[in-house]
């Protein structure tokens, strides 16, 4: 986070709700965090903090922002496979667009 808002913009996760590498998406658990039966945590970020998360096996998002200034998002992602890109939907979320 470049810049701390007003309001919101907290870091929520919940470690470890899948295993993408072995295909076990853990559906169950996933509906339980999204209806509010497995708590998430939160993780305290100040302004010009930089972290680091592995985020592919853990449910994570920032709540909504309220008032300024505008959130800034670095984004690094990589894959150790050729050829994987991200989804249309996550570039356009990303970047904006698609080229």
């Amino acid at each position: 986070m470049i810049q701390r808002p007003e309001r919101g913009g907290a870091f929520e996760y919940v470690k470890d709700v899948r295993n993408a590498d072995n295909g076990e998406m853990n559906y169950e658990l996933t509906e339980q965090v999204l209806n509010g039966e497995t708590p998430s945590k939160t993780l305290a970020i100040d302004a010009a903090a930089l972290v680091l998360f592995r985020g592919r096996n853990s449910m994570h998002r920032v709540t909504p922002v309220v008032g300024g200034p505008t959130r800034i998002l670095a984004v690094l992602a990589y894959n150790t496979q050729p050829e994987v890109s991200l989804s249309e939907s996550v570039r356009r979320t990303f970047y904006g667009r698609l080229r």
